[in-house]
């Protein structure tokens, strides 16, 4: 084992120092359970993912595209009326 990597601390990250009176603590990522900073945030959704690639990754699409996203307009096809039935 190399001594380089023998001195890390594995344990849970420690709470930032409280803010007058109150504890603070960093939010998780939904998606991949890193604690971040949300002011740091590349997502739209700065409260549950740390970054724009764990909000894609977990919706399938990013706030912003589906802000900026157009209905693809169809071509309206007439109308089929049905033959009327013969009188026997």
């Amino acid at each position: 084992m190399s001594t380089m990597t023998e001195d890390r601390d594995e344990s849970m990250p420690m709470p930032l120092p409280a803010h007058d009176g109150e504890l603070v603590t960093m939010p998780r990522c939904k998606r991949c359970n890193l604690a971040y900073m949300p002011t740091k945030s590349s997502s739209a959704l700065r409260l549950t993912y740390c970054s724009f690639l764990c909000e894609l990754g977990d919706l399938g699409f990013s706030m912003v595209g589906l802000e900026h996203m157009e209905r693809v307009k169809r071509d309206v096809e007439p109308e089929v009326q049905p033959e009327p039935a013969a009188a026997e």
